[in-house]
């Protein structure tokens, strides 16, 4: 597990949003990627899709919902480009499951998440205020389970939001995030990770067998 952080940061709120690039189902996807992105002033992310729309405006591209795999290589430049220049921090945990086939289960999810916001609550110790999940589960009694399931593991009194990324832009930041760290966590390409880099927290790799053996110590 490689983990960098820097200075806690404790004096102002931040907005967490969160998504993950990968299918932990398909045993096709040799890992996946949960991507967070903090900010004290989330208003600053809806800013990233405009100015990306405003530079794009001539070209005829679907920019409904700006997405990593929906992207072209422009597209994504000028967006990440926009977004390292907002107040941000970023946090990613990769999950490594070679040939693994991952039940996408509200508590599967709920743990992979928290593996990913223990270390958001590490650096921004009581400041956070408010967490937005991309709609990951459609069902509100999967979403319900997940809740109840991240409550328990976190600690965390706080309501989670599960937002639809075509209502609230603010969620697609995290979206391609997530896609450039998976892109460059299997070799693929890794100029759209080298232009967050410098934006990024905290790393955590694991082991899918070696997660799921920390989460039942977790639940004893």
């Amino acid at each position: 597990m490689k983990t960098e952080k820097k200075e806690l940061k404790q004096q102002t709120n931040k907005y967490i949003f969160i998504d993950e690039s990968g299918i932990l189902s398909d045993p096709k996807d040799s890992v996946i990627i949960i991507a967070a992105v903090s900010s004290s002033l989330p208003e600053q992310l809806i800013e990233v899709t405009t100015q990306t729309r405003k530079q794009l405006r001539n070209r005829k591209i679907d920019l409904q919902e700006i997405k990593f795999y929906r992207s072209g290589e422009n597209t994504r430049k000028i967006f990440l480009t926009e977004l390292v220049q907002k107040d941000i921090e970023l946090f990613t945990l990769t999950v490594k499951k070679k040939g693994q086939r991952i039940d996408d289960t509200p508590e599967n999810f709920a743990f992979l998440c928290w593996l990913l916001l223990e270390e958001c609550m590490l650096f921004y110790n009581k400041t956070i205020r408010e967490i937005v999940f991309d709609k990951h589960f459609h069902r509100k009694i999967d979403r319900d389970a997940f809740d109840s399931e991240l409550h328990k593991l976190s600690g965390l009194i706080l309501h989670f939001k599960h937002a639809d990324s075509i209502q609230d832009v603010r969620v697609n930041v995290a979206d391609m995030v997530a896609g450039s760290t998976l892109w460059y966590q299997t070799g693929k390409d890794s100029k759209y990770y080298k232009i967050i880099e410098d934006k990024i927290i905290s790393e955590k790799v694991f082991h899918w067998k070696k997660a799921r053996k920390t989460f039942f110590d977790v639940k004893k």
